[in-house]
């Protein structure tokens, strides 16, 4: 592997960490409605993870298989530490008439597999879009 892919890669997984840092770090502190299944929830997890990546393939690269390799180091991340509830991980149950909702450290796994999965997802259609583009600009510059 050249040097200038062993960069590209580098700074996918950098853009991976940034998104991890921001959503599991930083998000949390300022805005506790990510804490649980709303869908304030999602949308925050569902447009940084659009911003950071469309960014990171833009700039960095656009290489699906570098973007692979970085789910799986923000899959450990999340492993490794994820506030209790935070983007419904954890959490069981439901919110009716006098149901609630309650983490369950037993769930916590099934909960970080579906993130990963929904970003992982949300990757790939940023990655078809940016793809998609590229072929756009490149048939009207010619």
């Amino acid at each position: 592997m050249g040097c200038v892919m062993r960069k590209a890669l580098l700074m996918v997984v950098l853009s991976d960490l940034v998104l991890y840092v921001l959503q599991f770090l930083i998000i949390p502190l300022i805005y506790d409605n990510v804490i649980g299944r709303g869908n304030e929830a999602i949308a925050v997890l569902c447009i940084t993870t659009v911003l950071i990546t469309a960014a990171g393939m833009i700039v960095f690269s656009d290489k699906l298989r570098f973007w692979l390799l970085g789910a799986l180091v923000y899959a450990l991340l999340i492993t490794l530490y994820s506030p209790e509830g935070a983007y419904g991980i954890g959490i069981s149950g439901i919110d009716l008439d006098g149901l609630h909702s309650y983490y369950d450290a037993s769930k916590r796994y099934f909960g970080i597999a579906l993130v990963v999965i929904l970003v992982t997802f949300l990757q790939l259609l940023v990655w078809c879009l940016v793809k998609l583009s590229k072929v756009i600009i490149g048939k009207l510059n010619n």
